[in-house]
């Protein structure tokens, strides 16, 4: 028996075509995880850099991208930028907010601040630090954002209204100050900026709604800052405006004029920051005239600004002081230049005045006796101000039109007056004096004691013949008595008369 009889032939099957049921469960992981990662990637919202100066606050992975306290991103990594300036941070943002993400939208970190008088942030102190966005108003998508240093102080969504405002200096103004309205706290301060010339601030401000309906074209705003103290012509001025305006400062606004007449504000409109409140409402004068008033009296006290005054109507200012020689008389003269406001004078109830050119209507109130005065104003302070008014009995003057500016005729001021009534009483004493000088006083002194003591010796006699045993005394005496009894003969004539009045006709009746 061969060794091939007794194993059997192997039998070769052909191998079977076809995926194994092995691979079927890694398969369907794949696919598992590749729907879960396709998934996600369609989920996930966009990355977005947003640049800030530091990154005080921010913590990748922990800090959190907030828009009305909602949490809508997350910090996944901070990182520096190329030159070392600033701080990148990479968030991935919620897809829900994928359409707000426009190129004006704003981020910053919110944190405690102290500024003035405004604490900010103190909800942070527990929850930590945030990222805090404020969305745009813009079409164009962004993925890169400069974060701002601190929060904005309004926001896109709040209604109101941006003004601008144009000022000399900030002065105690800041952003965050209040803006105030009748003392009602109305909008704020945003933000300032210098002009590009360095003469001036342009100050942008917000007011709320619907308080922004009060903003007109006769709307004028000043600085409402501390306390404005003043001592002028017209007395002591204290204006004040809130304790916080005070420590902070503020601005204040209100319309000149009625308010029902004024225009609405243009859009874009601009507006001037004015010093004080009296300042800003003051009407706007389109015609000015500058005149010339010329005092042979001290102008001590009378400063630049000071008003001239016509019977409690203000119509026109001081606006240069000086002196100049009257070669004619030998004199020195202060000289004062006024600019006088013609439209104030024409408000005056006159008819004729309204339609009459300034320089006819001067001539004639001139020719009636006009004058210029200096009058003081405030008694402690001893401020003079220019007063204009009537005076029939002073001397015929006329305008000086030859003069540049043109002169108006001026007469003594009542404080002048008082000094000149002064000198001519004094000379007067004077004069007095020297009479009495002349006269001969030492002889007139001799005189007078000679009749003293004759006037002396006389009484001294008329006492010796009033003494008790002196012959003038008993012939006093006995006059006396004669008189006393015809006194009592006179009494007992007259009560006989009462009870017979008959007997100054019948005579006396015979004795019974």
């Amino acid at each position: 028996m061969s060794q091939s009889a007794d194993f059997p032939s192997p039998v070769v099957e052909p191998k079977k075509k076809g995926l194994s049921l092995v691979w079927l469960v890694p398969l369907i992981a794949i696919l598992v995880g590749a729907g879960l990662v396709v998934r996600t990637l369609m989920e996930r919202g966009p990355d977005i850099t947003v640049s800030f100066k530091n990154a005080d606050g921010i913590e990748p992975g922990k800090t959190k991208v907030r828009y009305k306290s909602v949490e809508i991103g997350v910090v996944e990594r901070v990182e520096l930028s190329s030159d070392l300036e600033k701080i990148h941070a990479h968030v991935r943002m919620s897809k829900s907010v994928t359409p707000l993400l426009v190129e004006d939208v704003r981020f910053w970190v919110e944190r405690p601040r102290v500024s003035g008088t405004n604490v900010e942030g103190l909800g942070t102190l527990l929850s930590g630090a945030f990222i805090g966005m404020d969305i745009g108003k813009s079409k164009k998508a962004e993925r890169s954002f400069n974060g701002l240093d601190r929060p904005p102080l309004v926001t896109f969504s709040e209604p109101g209204t941006h003004y601008k405002l144009r000022a000399r200096q900030l002065g105690s103004l800041d952003s965050g100050s209040q803006i105030f309205y009748r003392r009602v706290a109305v909008g704020q301060v945003v933000r300032y900026e210098m002009d590009e010339n360095g003469r001036g601030l342009d100050i942008e401000i917000f007011i709320k709604a619907p308080y922004d309906r009060f903003v007109n074209a006769e709307t004028r705003f000043w600085e409402a800052s501390g306390v404005d103290v003043e001592l002028n012509a017209s007395g002591l001025r204290v204006d004040m405006q809130s304790l916080n305006a005070i420590l902070s400062g503020g601005i204040a606004f209100d319309t000149r004029g009625d308010p029902d007449k004024a225009a609405p504000a243009e859009k874009d409109a601009v507006y001037r920051l004015f010093v004080r409140r009296d300042v800003a409402m003051a009407m706007e004068d389109d015609e000015v005239v500058t005149m010339r008033m010329a005092f042979n009296e001290s102008v001590r006290g009378l400063n630049i600004g000071a008003p001239v005054d016509f019977r409690g109507i203000d119509i026109g200012k001081v606006t240069w002081i000086g002196g100049e020689v009257d070669q004619a008389k030998g004199v020195v003269q202060m000289v004062v230049d006024v600019e006088l406001y013609p439209n104030r004078l024409r408000q005056i109830n006159v008819k004729q005045a309204r339609k009459m050119p300034f320089k006819e209507g001067i001539n004639a109130l001139v020719s009636g006796g006009l004058r210029a005065q200096l009058r003081t104003g405030n008694m402690i302070s001893g401020q003079l101000f220019v007063a204009l008014d009537f005076f029939k009995d002073g001397p015929k003057a006329a305008v000086d039109w030859s003069a540049k500016p043109p002169v108006i005729p001026s007469i003594p001021g009542s404080l002048a007056r008082i000094e000149q009534q002064l000198q001519g009483m004094m000379q007067s004493a004077n004069a007095l004096l020297q009479k009495l000088n002349a006269l001969p006083l030492d002889q007139l002194s001799a005189d007078a004691g000679a009749a003293m003591r004759s006037l002396d010796a006389t009484l001294k006699s008329i006492d010796r013949q009033l003494n008790d045993d002196s012959m003038v005394q008993q012939d006093l005496r006995d006059s006396l008595r004669e008189l006393s009894k015809a006194a009592a003969e006179a009494r007992v004539f007259l009560e006989y008369q009462t009870r017979y009045p008959e007997a100054l006709i019948k005579g006396k009746a015979k004795e019974e």
